[in-house]
């Protein structure tokens, strides 16, 4: 009865906890979101009045994104997993990054389509580049965050920032912003 009593102890004291971590990742995924449009906005040059037309379509867009390819991200972190994955497993996630990557083309054809409506082509074409100059640097900051993570001595040096080809004297937005946004 005691081990029951404790067991139960313990659990409605990490529940609150556990609430706390996922507030804490939407309100970090919300500011995450935040600054990808931002930075978008910037290397679009959006004036005011298009940005704050471009943000809800945007945020929309970027949901019906996650959720197009959701299916398909967990199966294969799933099959990540599964040293016992069979040929059977590999083919259904075959056919559903397929259907995630058809899903997805028709997602920006439609949002382009609505961006035309306001945007430049030069704009839209700016906010693709900025899309993947983005990701680049997220993934460049997750795997220096892991290999300072994994590396003695290293979780006090900042990474000293190199200079934007494009802008000279112009320091990257990511500079300064180096929380992780990975799981581990």
């Amino acid at each position: 009865m005691k081990r029951y009593l404790i067991f139960l102890l313990l659990a409605i004291l990490t529940l609150p906890c556990a609430f706390a971590q996922e507030k804490d990742k939407a309100k970090m995924m919300e500011e995450l979101q935040q600054f990808k449009i931002d930075f978008l906005a910037k290397e679009m040059q959006l004036s005011e009045k298009q940005k704050a037309e471009f943000v809800p379509m945007y945020k929309d867009f970027d949901e019906q994104r996650r959720r197009a390819g959701a299916e398909a991200w967990k199966f294969e972190r799933k099959l990540k997993k599964n040293k016992d994955a069979s040929e059977a497993d590999y083919k259904k996630l075959s056919e559903l990054q397929q259907n995630a990557r058809a899903k997805d083309n028709e997602i920006v054809k439609k949002f382009d389509s609505r961006l035309e409506t306001f945007l430049t082509a030069k704009q839209i074409y700016m906010m693709h580049q900025g899309e993947e100059k983005f990701f680049e640097k997220m993934k460049e900051m997750r795997r220096k965050h892991h290999e300072g993570k994994h590396a003695p001595g290293k979780h006090d040096q900042k990474p000293t920032p190199k200079k934007n080809k494009d802008k000279k004297d112009s320091p990257s937005p990511f500079d300064d912003f180096a929380p992780c946004f990975c799981e581990d």
